[in-house]
C-alpha cells in the first residue's frame, strides 16, 4: 500500500511538472524607444532581382541603441539602377539588362544605403562596348581593382593585368550562387612577359576549367589546393592569339560531368569535347564565371552565357 500511494504521489509530481515544463510563456513584446534616431538600417542590405520589385524597410535606432519609432521623414535616392522608384519601392527596367547600383534612405542627417544587383534570365552577351572605359559591369563580383575595360585594335575588350600588390589570382562571378544548367563561353588571349604566362579560363557550378600557360596543359579542377577530382590534359596553346572556350556542366545523379572545349577564334567550333572530368561528389550549382591568374596581361572578349 506504501508503495502503491508513493508511486501514486511520484506519477502526480511529474505530471504536475509536464504541465508547468511545458507551458509556454508568452514573452513580452519590445518596447519601442520613442528617443529620435541617430542611425539607420535599410533592409534588405543586399538584394538581387531578375526584374521584380525590391521593397526596402528603414529601421531607426536611438543613442542607446535601442530601435525606436521616432523616425522622420524619409527621402530615397537611388544611384546607378534604371528603373522606377516609389515609397521604398524599386521596380527594374526589364529593358536596361543586367547593372547594379545603391539605394539611399536619408532622414535629416542620417543615412542607410544599401545595394540591388538587377541580373536578367539568360541569355547573356557582353562584348564591353557599351561599357566605360576603365570600368567593368556593375553587378559583377570580383572583378573591381582587377579587371579593366580597354581598347585593343579597335575594340573594347575586357583586362585582367598583373596586381601592384596581392594575388595575380582571380574569380569573377556574374550571377546569383544558385544558377545552373547553363554553358558559358568567352574569347581569351595571353600574353608573355620574358618567361612569365598566365593562366586563364572559366567557371561553372564552381568548377574551373583553366589554361595553364607555364605548363602547357589544360585542366579542369573544383579547387586549387585539392585536386580531387582534377582532370589534366596536354594542351599546347600560343601568346597573342584569340581562343575561343566553351564549357558545361550536367549534373546526373550523384555525379557531376564536367566539359571544356578550346579551339582558336575564327576556326569550326570541334564537335568534340577537349576535355571531360567526373565528380562524385558533385558541385549541384553555382555562378558562371571568368578565371584569370595574371602574371601577364589577359584578355577576354564575347562572353556569352545560355
Amino acid at each position: 500500500m506504501r508503495i502503491s500511494i508513493s508511486m501514486s504521489i511520484i506519477l502526480i509530481v511529474c505530471v504536475l511538472a509536464a504541465g508547468c515544463a511545458s507551458k509556454e510563456m508568452a514573452p513580452e513584446p519590445m518596447k519601442m524607444s520613442t528617443a529620435p534616431a541617430v542611425s539607420l538600417l535599410l533592409t534588405p542590405a543586399e538584394a538581387l532581382t531578375s526584374g521584380d520589385p525590391v521593397a526596402f524597410s528603414v529601421i531607426g535606432f536611438d543613442a542607446d541603441g535601442k530601435r525606436t519609432s521616432a523616425i522622420g521623414a524619409i527621402e530615397w535616392a537611388p544611384t546607378g539602377l534604371t528603373g522606377a522608384f516609389e515609397d521604398g519601392t524599386f521596380t527594374p527596367d526589364k529593358s536596361a539588362g543586367a547593372h547594379a547600383g545603391t539605394v539611399t534612405a536619408q532622414s535629416g542627417d542620417v543615412k542607410a544605403t544599401a545595394r540591388v544587383r538587377v541580373i536578367p534570365p539568360l541569355p547573356w552577351t557582353e562584348d564591353f562596348e557599351a561599357i566605360e572605359l576603365e570600368k567593368i559591369p556593375t553587378h559583377w563580383i570580383g572583378a573591381t581593382g582587377k579587371f579593366f575595360v580597354r581598347e585593343k585594335d579597335g575594340n573594347k575588350v575586357l583586362i585582367k593585368t598583373p596586381v601592384q600588390r596581392g594575388l595575380n589570382r582571380s574569380n569573377v562571378y556574374l550571377g546569383p550562387s544558385t544558377m545552373k544548367d547553363y554553358q558559358i563561353q568567352v574569347d581569351l588571349m595571353g600574353t608573355k612577359n620574358k618567361r612569365r604566362l598566365p593562366d586563364m579560363g572559366l567557371i561553372a557550378n564552381r568548377y574551373t576549367l583553366d589554361m595553364q600557360g607555364r605548363h602547357q596543359r589544360l585542366q579542369i579542377r573544383s579547387w586549387a589546393s585539392d585536386l580531387r577530382m582534377a582532370k589534366t590534359i596536354d594542351f599546347p596553346w600560343e601568346t597573342d592569339v584569340w581562343y575561343t572556350m566553351k564549357m558545361m556542366v550536367e549534373v546526373i545523379e550523384d555525379k557531376a560531368v564536367i566539359r571544356g572545349k578550346v579551339w582558336r577564334t575564327g576556326e569550326s567550333e570541334p564537335a568534340e569535347w577537349t576535355i571531360t572530368a567526373e565528380d562524385p561528389l558533385p558541385n549541384r550549382e553555382g555562378s558562371p564565371g571568368i578565371y584569370g591568374y595574371s602574371a601577364t596581361d589577359i584578355y577576354y572578349d564575347n562572353l556569352k552565357v545560355w
